[in-house]
């Protein structure tokens, strides 16, 4: 690719502009560039670099939306000498452009500027190119017509990850949460830093932070074990986290996370996943549960809830979670209109596990969350409990 970019003892020909949502991923990426030879730097790494990166000077440049388009001084940039140097705009984790950047009847936009990153079009004359791995048709026709991409090339892949069995209990509501999570307590009092790594996936900060609360309140010295990590965690303890975790055997063995933890991290040793609460689209959940088993290795993810989670999904998780006989796997995959690849059934879903005859050890990959239920937690047809989906906002 260098020659895209250089030629021999001249300066920089062209500039890639990529838009992250994430400073750790802007810092990741330009760090692995800057490894291969090329110049790569991101808006706000330095404040000393901003005269070089609106002269142009760069291979790649990382922008956040917030500073590309809602920033006057850096999008001012884009219509001088660096603006023209730009032969490329790529939207990574494109997918937030929908999640963040759109209003509902109930939410402000989290990150309004995501919704007007197509204004780059009329700033900058040039290809674009999304990136997500989570997206599907109807999300990718909104990106289309949000970034005017007409007579645009799709190349679509498999999103299923054939590693991962999945998961899913419905419990009461009024279950405690240190009985719902009784077995994971238990775990790291038994086996403190030998206990196996979690991502538990909350749909808030408060509710990661409730989460934690109950864990510390449950836990003596192991609670130094259990780690934070969401928008609001600050960029050094976020650092410290993924420096952690990049450790098979480090010190954090669970990580009470939002979806900021879901997106261009990937962690290492992570084998079990729990999302506590349904995400509210299908996109945000494989984007999740993906982060179990990056290596390849066989993995679980759970997906537990009780009704009072499930406000604001879309039709494509509702489907999900009220699925009680059909492989788990097979659902998902309809919504990105893609089909299952062939698997050991006690590999695949707790369902299908359950029509396994082949003897093989099939109880080995049984989730610990049902190994140390304490209470008669529900399915989710239990009455005690029951919602009418019907009445749900998607």
């Amino acid at each position: 690719f260098n020659p895209m970019f250089k030629k021999e003892n001249q300066h920089c020909l062209c500039t890639v502009l990529v838009v992250c949502p994430l400073i750790s991923i802007m810092k990741e990426q330009t760090d692995y560039l800057s490894e291969l030879g090329f110049s790569a730097t991101y808006i706000g790494k330095d404040g000393k670099e901003s005269d070089s990166i609106k002269r142009g000077e760069y291979d790649f440049l990382f922008s956040s939306p917030e500073a590309v388009v809602g920033n006057p001084e850096w999008r001012a940039m884009l219509l001088g000498p660096a603006g023209e140097r730009v032969r490329l705009i790529v939207i990574d984790e494109a997918h937030t452009v929908l999640h963040w950047g759109e209003s509902d009847d109930y939410d402000e936009p989290f990150r309004q500027w995501y919704g007007k990153l197509g204004e780059l079009r009329s700033l900058i004359e040039c290809p674009i190119l999304l990136l997500t791995a989570t997206a599907n048709s109807s999300a990718r026709k909104k990106l289309q017509q949000k970034f005017c991409m007409k007579n645009c090339h799709e190349i679509i892949d498999n999103p299923e990850r054939e590693n991962i069995k999945l998961f899913l209990k419905k419990i009461k509501s009024t279950t405690p949460q240190d009985e719902t999570f009784f077995f994971l307590i238990k775990l790291l009092k038994d086996k403190k830093e030998l206990c196996p790594r979690f991502i538990i996936f909350c749909t808030s900060i408060n509710a990661c932070g409730q989460l934690v609360t109950t864990l510390r309140l449950n836990l003596k010295e192991e609670i130094r074990h259990v780690q934070m990590y969401h928008s609001k965690t600050p960029e050094l303890i976020k650092e410290d986290i993924k420096l952690d975790l990049d450790d098979p055997n480090g010190d954090i063995r669970v990580l009470v996370a939002t979806s900021a933890a879901g997106m261009g991290v990937n962690f290492k040793g992570v084998y079990h996943v729990i999302n506590y609460g349904p995400p509210k689209d299908m996109d945000a959940f494989v984007q999740q549960f993906g982060r179990a088993g990056r290596d390849g290795k066989t993995s679980m993810a759970l997906l537990l809830f009780n009704g009072r989670q499930c406000q604001k999904l879309d039709s494509d998780m509702k489907n999900y979670i009220t699925n009680t006989d059909k492989c788990r796997r097979e659902c998902l995959l309809n919504a990105y209109n893609s089909k299952p690849s062939p698997c050991v059934k006690h590999l695949c879903c707790d369902i299908c596990d359950k029509l396994c005859n082949c003897n093989n050890n099939c109880s080995d990959f049984q989730h610990p969350y049902f190994e140390f239920v304490l209470s008669d937690v529900s399915t989710s047809s239990d009455e005690s409990d029951c919602f009418d989906f019907e009445d749900l906002t998607i």
